[in-house]
């Protein structure tokens, strides 16, 4: 039995979405409502004692980590590979992967200003908020969170987050010109897997001008070419189960563009 523990929206719960769909493998789903504060239950909490999603279970044993996990889906089922049979691909591929994380706090940044904390403010009160914060398991999150809900991340450090953002498409625009595209590596891999939802979100954000065809071409091209893609259109559009959206705070055009 395979079950993942995700959200809708979050960024490595895509990730590890689309791999599932990508090698055709059944899961089951096990919802984490990261609005209602599941991620802190002390039965999630057994699993993953970091409060964060997604979890992959697999036969019980508990897989961690959306990079990791998706490299385990490759491994352990049937279907196409997704990460490349040429050792000099694959290290490339995972250097590209380990860019990506490089720019995960600016993606948490942006995300959690612009989108995750208006809507907690919809749900909870403010003290209820910081509560929470506080519990957060891991400093990164507790520090990010409160500071967030605290006001303290400014413009000028969503200035610095939206720029480090626009380096890692400098450089995703390099790769694919080195490849010679349409992918990361010339074959669609977990690399494309893992910058995936990043641009999603960043669509979701009003970002995507940042690879437009005049300014990024390739990274244009591959977007097009990954959101033709059923494993990315299923795992961009799993319903957001507490019966809100993007719409909540202005960012309707994610949920129509998943739709």
């Amino acid at each position: 039995m395979v079950e993942l523990y995700h959200f809708w929206s979050s960024v490595c719960s895509v990730r590890c979405r689309m791999a599932l769909e990508e090698k055709g493998v059944a899961w089951t789903s096990r919802y984490i409502d990261l609005f209602k504060f599941d991620q802190m239950k002390p039965e999630y909490l057994k699993i993953n004692p970091g409060g964060i999603v997604p979890t992959l279970v697999h036969d019980g044993n508990v897989i961690c980590e959306s990079l990791i996990i998706n490299e385990y889906i490759d491994a352990a089922f049937p279907g196409p590979k997704l990460v490349p049979a040429d050792p000099v691909k694959a290290a490339h591929m995972r250097e590209f992967n380990k860019r990506c994380e490089d720019s995960f706090d600016s993606i948490v940044k942006l995300t959690i200003v612009n989108y995750i904390v208006p809507k907690l403010r919809n749900r909870h009160s403010e003290d209820e908020l910081k509560l929470w914060a506080s519990r957060r398991p891991l400093k990164y999150y507790q520090d990010v969170h409160s500071r967030a809900i605290r006001g303290e991340i400014g413009d000028q450090e969503l200035a610095a987050a939206r720029a480090d953002l626009q380096g890692l498409l400098d450089e995703f625009e390099r790769v694919l010109t080195k490849s010679g595209g349409p992918w990361v590596t010339g074959d669609f891999t977990l690399a494309d897997v893992a910058v995936a939802p990043y641009m999603f979100r960043l669509q979701a954000l009003g970002a995507a001008a940042f690879w437009s065809a005049e300014k990024r071409p390739r990274v244009n091209a591959w977007y097009q070419q990954l959101a033709a893609r059923p494993a990315f259109q299923k795992a961009v559009s799993w319903p957001d189960e507490s019966g809100g959206g993007y719409e909540e705070v202005g960012l309707g055009a994610a949920k129509r563009a998943a739709g």
